[in-house]
């Protein structure tokens, strides 16, 4: 019989954690009331703080700093070479190879 297969099985148990876990998500929502003013200002504070040392708080002193900006540039300005000719020469050893 199809209802004693393993894959039914499976869906069976599939189907009731995720009907357990969305009653949970709704009662959650339900009886859970949202943040207060304090709680808002904390997380805002925190997320302010994270923001300085990420990436986007780097990108901003970035933009703020010109000798940053021209350490940026004059590096690029050396990368971009360095690039074209590094693919050079990897399609120049490749086409040997093929010889």
């Amino acid at each position: 019989m199809w209802m004693q297969k393993k894959w039914f099985k499976l869906f069976v148990w599939y189907v009731t954690i995720s009907f357990f876990f969305a009653f949970g998500a709704i009662l959650i929502s339900m009886f859970r009331f949202g943040p207060t003013e304090q709680e808002a200002m904390s997380f805002m504070m925190g997320m302010m703080k994270a923001m300085e040392t990420s990436l986007m708080g780097l990108s901003m002193q970035v933009k703020e700093d010109a000798n940053i900006q021209r350490l940026v540039y004059e590096s690029v300005q050396f990368a971009f070479p360095l690039l074209a000719i590094s693919i050079a020469g990897g399609v120049y050893v490749r086409c040997r190879r093929k010889v």
